[in-house]
């Protein structure tokens, strides 16, 4: 089962490039990254909303973690994700704009990362969570091994069990 990721954003501009380079980074250490639409213009007003809000609830279903960029414009979108998320009691990574306040809602998570518009250095942050998501991709693989194992070892008991029988 491959490790998935939920990316919530806003529709900024500069937040538009921070997630295609997390995206492609994160692709090649073979996380999948669910980006979800913002637009849906086709689709009447209502009913975009709805069609959206439904396609991303189900993205985090199956998502390992949640990451949330987190900017002075994030939107109601993004903090409908961040809520359903936590009910979920999925893994949530901000990663928040410099400037922006502090607030209770991110500061109970870790990491968070930080990020500058002016940084010198424009891949750096997605460098940093893609490392991140590889370390949490290595974890979930080693539980999924050991799982596999102890089943294993488990049906190779119930076998000698019924075979002495």
């Amino acid at each position: 089962m491959p490790f998935t990721v939920f990316l919530s954003y806003s529709v900024d501009a500069h937040e538009q490039a921070i997630v295609w380079r997390i995206q492609t980074l994160a692709a090649a250490q073979g996380i999948q990254v669910f980006v979800p639409e913002r637009s849906g213009a086709h689709l009447p007003s209502s009913r975009r909303s709805a069609l959206l809000e439904d396609q991303a609830r189900q993205a985090i279903d199956r998502s390992d973690c949640v990451l949330a960029i987190i900017t002075a414009s994030t939107g109601t979108a993004v903090q409908k994700e961040l809520s359903y998320a936590l009910g979920k009691n999925k893994l949530i990574i901000p990663i928040v704009e410099e400037g922006v306040p502090e607030h209770f809602f991110w500061n109970k998570f870790n990491p968070v990362f930080r990020f500058s518009r002016w940084d010198a250095n424009p891949g750096k942050v997605e460098g940093e969570v893609s490392a991140f998501l590889a370390r949490q991709k290595k974890d979930k693989d080693l539980r999924q091994g050991i799982g596999a194992i102890v089943a294993i070892g488990l049906g190779l008991l119930a076998l000698a069990a019924l075979s002495k029988k």
